[in-house]
């Protein structure tokens, strides 16, 4: 059976700074039911359902909400995108111990400019990667991007054999896939064409 209808008794007029008028429920009718007819009686009530009312209420009833637990630097104030030390990191012996093991495990193995190499010489590489380190620097690159850059660059030397005319080509090569690995934001091939002047194009490095 439908619950029966409810009567509303007004004490006064409606109108804005007089009281509310008084609700009577009848059974059958819940206490929040009242509170809505209430409310909607008086035309007073406010819905905060959306989310910025409801926000800034709560803002508003607990002082110091906007204050942070922790301190926070805004990276976009400042003219870098170096990540901060990680002291758990630097103190732990165990760190040194697996970058030596690493090392013996990436570096080049052999002196390529004698063994591999037929039209590399030491200067042409000592230009190439100046050239890498300039474009770090103005990208303003993480550290350990040019050095891992380098390390590719070397490796890649060490295996395959390659005409001068290809090593700017693979200076951006490598560049690029250190920069992927070590950045939030790596580098593109259209800015790594452009600081050739395009000589090598976008679809080589690709």
């Amino acid at each position: 059976m439908a619950p029966q209808a409810m009567t509303a008794t007004a004490t006064g007029p409606s109108s804005a700074g007089l009281p509310p008028p008084v609700v009577t429920p009848v059974s059958g009718v819940t206490a929040s039911a009242t509170a809505t007819a209430a409310t909607a009686a008086t035309g007073t009530g406010t819905l905060m359902s959306s989310g910025t009312g409801a926000t800034a209420t709560l803002a508003a009833n607990l002082p110091g909400i906007n204050q942070l637990a922790c301190e926070e630097i805004i990276y976009e104030e400042l003219d870098n995108r170096f990540a901060e030390p990680d002291h758990h990191m630097i103190h732990d012996e165990r760190i040194i111990q697996n970058l030596i093991r690493l090392e013996r495990l990436t570096i080049p193995h052999c002196n390529y400019f004698l063994q591999v190499q037929q039209d590399i010489k030491p200067n042409m590489r000592k230009i190439v990667t100046t050239w890498m380190l300039e474009v770090c620097d103005e990208q303003k690159c993480e550290e350990q991007t040019f050095p891992l850059a380098v390390n590719f660059f070397d490796r890649f030397l060490c295996a395959l054999r390659i005409d001068r005319y290809h090593l700017q080509l693979l200076g951006c090569c490598a560049l690029l896939l250190a920069s992927k690995i070590r950045q939030c934001q790596p580098l593109t091939v259209d800015v790594l064409s452009a600081y050739t002047d395009h000589a090598v194009s976008p679809d080589q490095i690709r």
